[in-house]
């Protein structure tokens, strides 16, 4: 009785030609459009820090400021994608160091991040004044560029080939505060307080957390 009934059921279980070819057909559609859908999640993945575009309530600043952010924030993001500095600590540098676009050596030179020309730079360059300390000034020679996009393409460029940053840290930093705290460890600035204490990466920190520049990071 027991065999008669399994039998029953094997035959009952068992799938006409056209039926196994119609669940197979299914089957594959199924695996193609799963596939699809992963590279797009993928590719969506990839570009997530060209998307995430940041707003002016994010930063809440006036509108000059906030264009001054969006024209360095584009290529801080191709910097971050091709040498590791993250987008919030590049945007961050370039408001200490040209005072919103708006100090001599931005407007005259095109240098955002006060990057001096030393033996190794071929290219243009231009004196100007700087206070290494809390009041010290002093005469420099910077590198001079032909707009401001040569500038921040070349201040990536230019942290990865001076070994002193990745000696300390800077392309291991995970964190805006790993990477400032990182950018000053190395000397990017000897900036001082009244009390002599370095100050760089402290004040690299309070420009991101006060106008929210880590939601580009993200």
């Amino acid at each position: 009785m027991a065999r008669k009934r399994k039998k029953l059921l094997n035959r009952k279980l068992r799938l006409r030609p056209r039926t196994k070819k119609k669940i197979i057909m299914y089957l594959k559609k199924v695996t193609i459009i799963t596939c699809i859908i992963l590279s797009i999640y993928i590719v969506l993945d990839i570009n997530r820090y060209e998307e995430r575009s940041i707003t002016r309530e994010d930063v809440r600043v006036d509108e000059n400021r906030f264009q001054f952010i969006k024209k360095i924030e584009k290529e801080a993001k191709k910097s971050y994608k091709k040498y590791g500095v993250l987008p919030s600590i590049t945007v961050a540098q370039a408001i200490l160091e040209s005072g919103w676009g708006q100090s001599e050596l931005t407007q005259g030179s095109n240098n955002v991040f006060g990057i001096k020309a030393d033996e190794s730079w071929r290219g243009k360059m231009v004196e100007a004044n700087t206070s290494e300390n809390y009041s010290d000034m002093v005469i420099a020679r910077f590198r001079k560029y032909n707009s401001i996009e040569e500038s921040i393409k070349d201040h990536a460029k230019f942290l990865s080939e001076n070994n002193r940053y990745r000696e300390n840290g800077l392309f291991d930093g995970k964190t805006y505060k790993e990477q400032a705290q990182a950018l000053e460890n190395a000397g990017y600035s000897t900036k001082k307080n009244e009390n002599g204490e370095l100050i760089y990466a402290d004040m690299l920190i309070d420009l991101i957390e006060r106008y929210n520049l880590n939601l580009m990071d993200k």
